[in-house]
């Protein structure tokens, strides 16, 4: 089998996995019986399970691009990231309850805003989203992505020092900020 379909396969089996079960049930032994590959293929390609859950999330968290580009609205990015966690409910909610497997989530999203605006976010804007996704989670993905996101939009550290029209500017403007702006940004 050509790499891309190994790997592309030993991700979805992951996936299953991790839906099924919880993050710290599946073992890499079960990833390579279900997805019928040596044990030496599987580490061909990934040093460990958490190694192929950053990619896995990473994978989610750029899917944006074939649509949009790499030149994403903040928004747009903010909102395919939750359409993504919205479509693999199992999948995520496995993730958010693990706090081993969060910390590989938050760990992606620091990378992904460092390739996209060439630095990370606060601490606070992690927490923000930590305790925004993790309530979701927590309701059974009951809410919208649109709600969720005008949660994790209020949750935002912003909300601290603006109010009223001043904050609905603030976010008004860093909504329609494209990733290229943020990288040049002082």
């Amino acid at each position: 089998m050509p790499s891309l379909a190994t790997k592309t396969k030993i991700k979805k089996v992951f996936r299953e996995l991790t839906a099924q079960h919880s993050f710290a049930k599946v073992k890499v032994a079960d990833i390579i019986a279900k997805a019928g590959i040596s044990r030496m293929t599987f580490y061909r390609y990934y040093l460990d399970k958490y190694h192929l859950l950053e990619e896995v999330l990473c994978d989610d968290f750029t899917l944006c691009e074939k649509i949009y580009g790499p030149n994403i609205s903040w928004k747009d990015l903010v909102m395919s990231i939750l359409y993504v966690v919205s479509n693999n409910k199992q999948f995520y909610k496995s993730i958010f309850e693990d706090n081993e497997a969060k910390e590989y989530y938050f760990e992606a999203s620091r990378r992904i805003s460092n390739r996209y605006t060439g630095k990370t976010a606060a601490d606070g804007t992690y927490v923000a989203w930590e305790g925004t996704l993790s309530q979701w989670a927590k309701n059974d993905f009951q809410e919208t992505p649109e709600e969720v996101y005008r949660t994790l939009v209020y949750n935002l550290p912003v909300r601290e020092v603006l109010s009223g029209k001043d904050l609905e500017r603030a976010i008004q403007s860093y909504e329609n900020t494209t990733m290229e702006e943020f990288k040049h940004r002082n």
